[in-house]
């Protein structure tokens, strides 16, 4: 009779393990010491984003869960809901600021899915305006990140959607720049 309670709450159960498996991959300390991201909270909410992108593309993919991409958003946006409440914001402040987010979260979705669809070089661009916006970054490092993005996606692309359903994904070791010479 409540079998659908029970679905809800598995579905919900790994939407919560499907996004601390992004935060804790984008909390891997390489991604600000070897790939120059800026370890500031706008960073981390930047390469967050990255690992959104990357996991929702798959879960929309025609073979994807599109309910649990949107279970995983609404994860995402409670927990920084909650994170800002425990910083001390307001409840006026905080809707000003998921808004914000949230026109963030899609602008940077719509340019990385056109980065993938035109190439490396638009999707450099891409993270360079929004991953890097306030980062003087190395080619190196940049080339790196887009890299990184590709192996991730078809990494998750190998993946079993029953495995991703269930709250496992992996994503790749981070990756280390090329070292150029001046």
């Amino acid at each position: 009779m409540f079998g659908w309670l029970k679905k809800k709450d598995r579905k919900h159960a790994s939407a919560v393990d499907l996004y601390t498996a992004m935060v804790t991959q984008a909390r891997q300390p390489e991604f600000y010491s070897k790939l120059g991201v800026a370890d500031t909270k706008e960073g981390r909410f930047d390469l967050i984003l990255v690992h959104a992108f990357i996991l929702f593309r798959r879960l929309k993919a025609e073979d994807g869960d599109k309910d649990l991409a949107q279970e995983v958003f609404d994860v995402m946006f409670a927990d920084l809901d909650q994170n800002m409440r425990e910083m001390g914001i307001g409840d006026v402040g905080i809707l000003k600021r998921i808004r914000k987010m949230s026109d963030s979260y899609h602008g940077r979705i719509v340019a990385y899915e056109e980065g993938m669809q035109s190439g490396a070089a638009e999707l450099a661009a891409a993270l360079d305006r929004n991953l890097y916006a306030d980062t003087d970054v190395r080619d190196e490092q940049l080339m790196a990140v887009v890299g990184y993005v590709h192996d991730a996606l078809t990494l998750l692309e190998q993946q079993t959607l029953s495995e991703i359903q269930n709250g496992k994904v992996r994503f790749p070791d981070v990756p280390v720049p090329a070292v150029t010479t001046p």
